[in-house]
């Protein structure tokens, strides 16, 4: 047994010897060196991705909020349905200003963003392949729109990122077979990756799809 041992013995260091001492040698241990340190990266990178991929898991959401909860925040929409109903500020429909005066109710299907300010006026840009404005219809446009919302709808609404201070209301969250139902008031909320519809009326405020993170109060819920 112990010749076995030393014959083992002298090959690994005769191997050892031809990769340290030879310049054949030491280009194979270069080359076996960037495969591995390759093989190693691939393999992190595929590691981290299953990590990242199992935090972000989805669930379904619904937010029932004050209005105001939604002011400052942007959307973005991609063949989705949108109505409103408001005091139009400002319209420029293929890059030429509308003017309108009165009070009405619109519908576009169609993609592009959304975001509300702090005032609560909506700024809506989209290329929209169809277009009605109380009974006026039209098709295959470009459209900018300043309003004053009275009420609001649209699905297939997408935010990576939404936060909202002194929020109230109360929030469900499925996951599986498991729903959690919170209320609360005045509380901070953060949620990303939305996805879904937006409905708000009446002074009220819905966001119903799903998302990957809700925190209240810096909590995950």
């Amino acid at each position: 047994m112990k010749w076995r041992l030393l014959v083992i013995t002298a090959i690994i260091l005769a191997i050892t010897g031809l990769l340290l001492f030879t310049e054949q040698g030491r280009k194979y241990a270069i080359s076996l060196g960037s495969m591995t340190r390759g093989l190693v990266s691939t393999l992190g990178n595929f590691v981290g991705s299953l990590m990242k991929s199992g935090l972000a898991k989805e669930f379904s959401a619904e937010l029932e909020l004050n209005k105001e909860a939604i002011y400052g925040q942007k959307f973005q929409f991609s063949g989705a349905e949108l109505k409103a109903s408001g005091q139009i500020l400002s319209m420029k429909i293929d890059g030429k200003n509308w003017e309108v005066s009165e009070k009405i109710k619109f519908e576009i299907v169609g993609s592009g963003e959304i975001s509300f300010k702090n005032d609560g006026k909506l700024n809506l840009k989209a290329d929209a392949s169809l277009a009605k404005f109380n009974s006026w219809k039209t098709s295959d446009i470009k459209i900018e729109i300043e309003m004053s919302p009275e009420s609001f709808s649209m699905d297939n609404a997408k935010c990576d990122f939404i936060k909202i201070n002194s929020a109230s209301g109360k929030v469900k969250k499925q996951l599986e077979d498991m729903e959690l139902t919170v209320n609360f008031t005045q509380a901070n909320l953060k949620l990303e990756g939305f996805q879904g519809n937006i409905i708000f009326d009446n002074e009220e405020l819905k966001l119903k799809g799903t998302a990957t993170n809700l925190e209240i109060n810096g909590k995950k819920i």
